[in-house]
């Protein structure tokens, strides 16, 4: 990631859905531009906020789900970061 991504200045452009106690958001990095995803953690989960950079490839596919699919696409994801 970027310096500047970590600096929480972005862009929100859509919400991103929810699942397993993170809510995701889709934004840009206002310096760079990057495609960022912020992760919003509920208060039990015990994670502060962070947001990921990803691939316009990654977006592109993420815009066109919707429902239960982006739900399930939004954690398949989340789960492969840790």
């Amino acid at each position: 990631m970027h310096q500047c991504c970590e600096n929480y200045e972005w862009e929100f452009i859509t919400d991103a859905g929810k699942a397993d106690g993170c809510e995701f958001t889709y934004g840009r990095c206002k310096s760079c531009h990057s495609n960022l995803i912020n992760l919003w953690y509920t208060p039990i989960v015990g994670i502060d906020d962070n947001n990921v950079v990803v691939s316009q490839e990654f977006v592109d596919e993420m815009l066109a789900l919707d429902g239960n699919e982006l739900k399930e696409f939004m954690r398949n994801w989340h789960n492969s970061l840790s």
